[in-house]
């Protein structure tokens, strides 16, 4: 199937690319933005029926023109016309399939980045839990080199594409506290102080950076930062929410004092 040969890329700018592991490696460009609307909301459901409904929502969240139907139609007539014009395929196979009530991209979802980074993610977790810590920094890595910006940046977003934007940069940041633990669970504390540092500053509500920045500090001997850096996060949460910090940071404050 040619979609089995078809990498799509939605972190960052929408990239198409035909055979990338190959020298005949191939890209396709699609410029229209509600064609690239149209793609992107395939391409998250890859394999999956879109329905005609879910394209109208997303297209013209505040209300479909009149023709509304003909035009995704249209869109849809349009995408098939640059697949087949820049994408090799036999005359009888079609990426894009007309399903009842809808539209399937026929890409298996491990060609779509999306899709592969949220596996890499449930790979890592799951190594990080059966306390295989370099397995799960190699997979956390691995997803988190996907990420090239937001998704998809160069595109408009209805409400199913902004909602999954945000779903996606909570897993992604999520990845990057669990790369964390790996790391520290692999003895790597001094290495990564630095960059909990940055994301603490870049993050100043994500409870789980300054407890890992906790960790780290003390690891490296460091005890009076590690009590600054508890001191900040309760300051930064009670001015921000008014709440307090976490049982799991309260309890690492106490190890931290009764180290001494």
């Amino acid at each position: 199937m040619i979609g089995d040969h078809i990498r799509i890329s939605l972190l960052g700018p929408l990239e198409i690319n035909h055979n990338p592991r190959r020298e005949n490696a191939g890209s396709l460009q699609v410029t229209a933005i509600k064609l690239r609307q149209v793609l992107s909301m395939l391409a998250v459901n890859a394999d999956t029926v879109v329905s005609t409904e879910q394209l109208i929502d997303e297209l013209w969240p505040y209300g479909p023109p009149r023709t509304v139907k003909t035009i995704v139609q249209t869109y849809v007539y349009q995408l098939r016309k640059l697949f087949s014009s820049g994408l090799p395929a036999s005359p009888d196979e079609s990426l894009l399939v007309t399903r009842p009530g809808g539209y399937l991209l026929a890409v298996p979802r491990q060609n779509v980045d999306t899709f592969e980074f949220q596996r890499l993610v449930e790979a890592g977790r799951s190594a990080l839990t059966a306390g295989q810590g370099d397995c799960a920094a190699r997979h956390l890595r691995e997803a988190l080199s996907l990420w090239r910006g937001p998704l998809p940046t160069d595109i408009v977003q209805g409400p199913f594409l902004h909602g999954l934007a945000a779903l996606l940069e909570e897993q992604r940041l999520e990845a990057v506290s669990l790369r964390i633990e790996a790391d520290l669970a692999n003895n790597r504390h001094r290495e990564i102080v630095g960059e909990l540092r940055s994301l603490v500053a870049t993050h100043q509500l994500h409870e789980s950076f300054h407890v890992r920045l906790m960790q780290a500090l003390h690891r490296c001997g460091r005890r009076g930062e590690a009590l600054t850096a508890y001191h900040q996060l309760r300051r930064i949460l009670d001015d921000e929410l008014g709440l307090e910090p976490s049982p799991e940071a309260k309890r690492l404050h106490h190890e931290i004092l009764a180290s001494h």
